[in-house]
């Protein structure tokens, strides 16, 4: 048999195992970048069926009232900050932004049906970290962890828009 023969399948064999390797190692990366749950309409909620038909999803199950959210924090020794936009736009809200050492909250009350999404991107473009992103309906919050989101008082992750959910 020819050296020649032999060694041209060699280094495809090679060759391919190489590219095999590297590509692994790349997904592995990026599973270990990302552990986002990304949920759009309505999820982390058990539909009931009822007489009358489907129950619908309602954000203000889980999403504590303003004034109810504003004594848990209070309560809990967070400091508290109002604003009456989203960031620097035009956006108009009553928002509420509490702190602890490093833990926050960033939440809008207010908003409406038209100008929720545009708010829930403007959190998209302000935050990289944190526990629990959302636009549950007409409120968008970002919040930094669990501790914070019982802190704040909130009852459950169902939600019924937008949201990411860090692991």
């Amino acid at each position: 048999m020819n050296k020649r023969n032999v060694i041209v399948p060699a280094v495809v064999f090679v060759a391919f195992i190489a590219i095999l390797f590297v590509s692994l190692n790349m997904i592995k990366k990026d599973d270990r970048k990302e552990n986002i749950e990304r949920n759009y309409g309505i999820s982390h909620t058990e539909t009931k069926i009822t007489s009358n038909g489907v129950e619908k999803t309602i954000p203000e199950d889980a999403v504590p009232q303003k004034e109810q959210l504003l004594q848990n924090l209070e309560d809990n020794g967070y400091d508290i900050e109002y604003y009456d936009t989203v960031f620097d736009s035009d956006i108009s809200c009553y928002r509420i932004y509490a702190t602890k050492d490093n833990e926050f909250i960033d939440i809008c009350y207010g908003l409406t049906e038209e100008n929720a999404e545009t708010a829930f991107y403007e959190y998209e473009k302000r935050y990289d970290k944190y526990y629990l992103m959302a636009m549950n309906g007409t409120f968008v919050y970002c919040i930094s962890d669990k501790k914070v989101f019982e802190d704040a008082g909130f009852k459950s992750l169902a939600n019924n828009g937008i949201q990411y959910i860090n692991y």
